[in-house]
């Protein structure tokens, strides 16, 4: 199974984790930690700590709200606005039922109803792409 994959895909996966961390860093510095005087230090243990997988073992984890806060990163409770709070999990739940109802792997929809939507077919090599 691996003689598939290039010698380059490890060297790849260690760029997109490299970057990844210091997107994260530059973003809670810039935006999160901006009035904070050890913003550069929080910022980075938090980009560190997003990125170990000894943390989470997947991307799609979740993450317990009194362990974001313990490290120190600013959330705003959605029950603290209810109409706020419905529209979001409105959304969540549609888009929920969608990709595990449909092909649809990707949706891109803006406010006028436009969307992008990509749809993954088993018999092909590829996603295919649709616009509506």
């Amino acid at each position: 199974m691996l003689s598939q994959y290039g010698p380059d895909l490890l060297v790849q996966c260690e760029s997109a984790l490299a970057m990844t961390k210091e997107l994260v860093k530059t973003w809670l510095e810039s935006y999160m930690f901006k009035n904070t005087d050890d913003r550069s230090q929080k910022a980075e243990e938090i980009s560190e700590w997003l990125a170990s997988h000894e943390n989470f073992k997947s991307h799609s984890r979740h993450i317990p709200r009194k362990e974001v806060e313990s490290r120190n990163l600013k959330i705003l409770r959605l029950e603290d606005d209810q109409k706020f709070q419905d529209l979001v999990l409105s959304i969540f739940h549609s888009t929920t039922h969608t990709f595990s109802g449909t092909s649809a792997v990707k949706i891109v929809e803006n406010h006028d109803g436009r969307a992008f939507i990509r749809t993954h077919n088993p018999s092909w090599s590829r996603p295919s792409e649709s616009g509506t």
